[in-house]
């Protein structure tokens, strides 16, 4: 049996290190920001904030009426008349950010395409993730009995997706720099 795992492992070895250095870098990024960052800084409420006001600022430009912030409910966002969404720290894409530059910082490259990688797709993760928040609260509006599922099945594969097609177009990318 030993003797097949050591076969395996040594047809697959440049897998098996991708695999331990992108689980490796996800717990470090992870336990950073979890025990690191988060106690001590407001980082998701920032970005909650901003998402809020770019889907607010979509909204407005659509011509809708917002609702008025309430200090009773901080990350309530929506249309006029409507239930609105919250948006709470799981829905804020950090930890899609830190999965994200994990993969990019395990593939191989040299450092400056992977920053440049990691802040084009940061910024594409981020409007896609304000867009989402920005539908959401139409969603409320036109067909609040779908909101469940459009929040959890909908965007959910569709953002996953793309972050999907972002690691293999930097694949495409390293593959034709390399050349």
């Amino acid at each position: 049996m030993w003797s097949n795992l050591k076969l395996v492992y040594q047809q697959n070895k440049q897998g098996f290190h991708f695999i331990l250095k992108m689980v490796a870098i996800y717990a470090i990024l992870s336990a950073l920001y979890h025990w690191g960052l988060s106690p001590y800084t407001s980082i998701d409420s920032g970005l909650i904030n901003i998402i809020i006001a770019q889907s607010e600022w979509i909204l407005s430009g659509l011509g809708y009426e917002l609702m008025s912030n309430s200090s009773q409910t901080q990350f309530l966002m929506g249309i006029q008349g409507s239930s609105g969404v919250i948006i709470g720290g799981p829905c804020d894409g950090l930890s899609l950010f830190i999965l994200y530059a994990t993969f990019i910082l395990s593939f191989k490259g040299v450092w400056w395409m992977k920053g440049l990688s990691i802040a084009v797709g940061v910024t594409i993760i981020h409007s896609l993730n304000v867009l989402r928040v920005t539908a959401l609260a139409l969603i409320v509006v036109y067909a609040p009995d779908q909101l469940d599922f459009h929040h959890s099945y909908t965007f959910t594969l569709f953002v996953y997706g793309i972050v999907f097609l972002l690691w293999m177009w930097r694949i495409k990318i390293y593959q034709w720099i390399k050349k």
